[in-house]
């Protein structure tokens, strides 16, 4: 029979499938509806709120694992296919994009990347960040703030004014529209190549605008002839900050209470998930000013709106406050926009926000938020949950291991819902795996070279026998699946500053920095800009004439020895060299070598001296 046909002959259409939760709500209701007494209306309510509280909590965890394998950063694989998926080819189609590819006679220019370096003055610390930068194949990085001849008299500036000079630098002739920024701060360190970071950036950013897509929908033109699928989405993800553990602003500050929840699962450290007083054991859900990457036309807008903040308020001094409360704003926005667009009933509301956690709405709403109309609040912020690029050291010492993957280590998670991905072996990201060896990522590129060759050179590993899975990386193991993120920063309380000096021995590269650093020094443009000079152009590269040193915001060139021959602060005797080498060698450039014969890999001698008989002189 194709059709019921009820009381009263009316034909009807076949009822449709219903789910299981329209199933026993059903039955609830009729069973409410019927006669009988109070003792059973009381059970049948009783068991309706049990039935209805275990079928959101259970949708809620189900959505919080979905959540955790799709959202941005994690760059895990799921399946045989996505971890071979091409993470190392530096996807700058994108890029390119709004490049015009006419063949007119006006040249191109093509995008570049910086790396700017707040620091006001020469310290070991900075020192660290530039080896690691210059060992890693970033461009020779610009120095905000810096003044080579500190004068101990002179008041330190406040954070707030790197600020108007990282401005000064978007708006000036070294930064285009397309460039590629990244800032960090002189207690960071560098620890995957710039090829890796890019990489890993422009995924992110896709990644996380398809989930606002998903989250936010598509802007509403007010033109119904054109197709949605057509619209631009209302949200993207288009500047990159760091994500830290606690709010740096006031409780009642947007900064505090409009941030969405974190994506990580809820019970990642257990039952003290979001409940230690000090943040330890909290996610990661806040901003961190401390790095951040984005496009030069992206982030300058949010620049411009710090340095309006400062002017406004003069007595606010930290950065940190100033881009706190941009991201709170913006997101305090967003969830105006997303309440807009919920249903109006109260119960549905409620029932949408437990079924539905990817709405993260704040827990508190706001009591002083003040709004401008025509002001724009959106500046395409997402923070990096899942310390991809950016590692935030404060209050998370303890999530960060340093691992040889070729030597597999089993992580025990204190997360029920994370144990299987927890207790399974960790593996070395799909991105590294295309990735040249870590000692091959700099090249001679004269016949002369300089620094010329010697036995510090012979130091070095074979780079055709050693991958990144031979090097010990930093590592995060509490993120599902892992992460080794490409920067760590250590600003934070006393006990994570003593990790500067802690765990310098124990990154990968510092055993080898010297003559890493040499290698550096004989390949100033690195791989990156000879391949960019094959295609015709000096592609992504900040290119303006340096080797081995840096600039400073006013545009002089300083050489290494300049900025790192001699610092203040170093106890004992010590020099610079001892603290970044720790290898008896002595001063760089003027190394103690000997006459020790060196060959290059064709069997040449390149240095030191055969004695008459073509034996080593010994």
């Amino acid at each position: 029979m194709t059709f019921e046909e009820p009381p009263g002959g009316v034909l009807m259409p076949p009822r449709p499938l219903s789910s299981p939760a329209k199933v026993v709500v059903g039955h609830i209701l009729w069973e409410l509806r019927r006669p009988g007494r109070s003792r059973n209306r009381a059970i049948t309510i009783f068991l309706a709120a049990a039935t209805l509280i275990l079928f959101i909590l259970g949708k809620r965890h189900v959505d919080d694992i979905q959540r955790t394998a799709s959202h941005f950063g994690t760059y895990v694989p799921s399946t045989l296919s996505e971890a071979f998926a091409p993470y190392h080819v530096v996807d700058d189609g994108r890029w390119d994009d709004e490049i015009s590819q006419s063949n007119d006679s006006t040249p191109s220019v093509k995008p570049k990347f910086h790396l700017l370096i707040p620091a006001q003055r020469q310290t070991v610390n900075l020192c660290k960040t530039l080896l690691s930068a210059a060992i890693l194949n970033y461009p020779p990085p610009t120095l905000i703030e810096f003044e080579l001849e500190h004068d101990s008299k002179r008041k330190d500036k406040h954070q707030g004014q790197s600020i108007q000079q990282i401005l000064d630098f978007l708006n000036g002739k070294e930064a285009q529209d397309d460039d590629l920024l990244l800032v960090v701060e002189d207690d960071s360190w560098l620890q995957l190549p710039a090829e890796v970071t890019i990489s890993r950036f422009f995924h992110g950013m896709r990644d996380s605008s398809d989930s606002l897509l998903k989250q936010y929908g598509r802007l509403d033109l007010g033109d119904d002839e054109i197709p949605m699928l057509l619209r631009p989405q209302k949200y993207t993800h288009k500047v990159l900050f760091g994500a830290q553990k606690e709010c740096s602003n006031a409780p009642d500050d947007p900064a505090c209470y409009s941030v969405p929840q974190s994506p990580l699962p809820s019970d990642i450290y257990g039952f003290e998930t979001d409940k230690h007083s000090e943040g330890k054991y909290n996610r990661p859900r806040y901003m961190s000013s401390k790095m951040v990457m984005g496009q030069v036309t992206d982030m300058r807008p949010i620049y411009e709106r710090a340095a309006q903040l400062l002017k406004d308020h003069p007595g606010v001094t930290n950065s940190q406050d100033i881009f706190s409360q941009i991201f709170g704003e913006q997101e305090y926005q967003r969830t105006i926009y997303q309440e807009s667009q919920l249903p109006k009933s109260k119960w549905n509301s409620w029932l949408t926000s437990k079924l539905d956690q990817s709405t993260n709405m704040p827990a508190v709403k706001p009591k002083n938020m003040t709004t401008i109309l025509g002001r724009n609040y959106e500046f395409g912020i997402g923070l990096d949950y899942y310390s991809s690029i950016f590692q935030v050291m404060n209050n998370s010492a303890d999530d960060v291991r340093f691992i040889k993957f070729s030597t597999p280590s089993l992580i025990i998670s204190p997360s029920k819902h994370a144990a299987s991905t927890f207790k399974n072996l960790l593996h070395l990201p799909p991105d590294l795996n295309f990735s040249a060896s870590p000692f091959a990522l700099h090249t001679v590129s004269t016949e002369i070279p300089d620094p010329p060759f010697n036995e510090i050179d012979t130091l070095l590993p074979d780079p055709n026998n050693t991958s990144w899975n031979d090097v010990n990386l930093a590592t995060n193991v509490i993120v599902p699946g892992s992460s080794v993120p490409a920067t760590l920063n250590f600003h934070g309380d006393p006990s994570t500053m003593d990790l500067l000096d802690e765990w310098w021995p124990k990154i990968w590269f510092q055993e080898h920095g010297r003559a890493l650093l040499r290698q550096y020094m004989r390949s100033p443009d690195g791989p990156i800009a000879a391949e960019a000079a094959a295609d015709g152009g000096d592609r992504w590269w900040d290119l303006r004439g340096g080797k081995g040193g840096v600039w400073t915001g006013r545009g002089e060139w300083l050489e290494w020895r300049e900025v790192c021959g001699k610092v203040d602060g170093l106890s004992g005797g010590q020099t610079v060299e001892d603290v970044l080498f720790g290898d008896g060698w002595g001063v760089y450039g003027k190394e103690k070598v000997g006459r020790k014969p060196v060959f290059d890999k064709f069997g040449k001698l390149v240095s030191g001296v055969l004695d008459g008989d073509g034996k080593e002189d010994g």
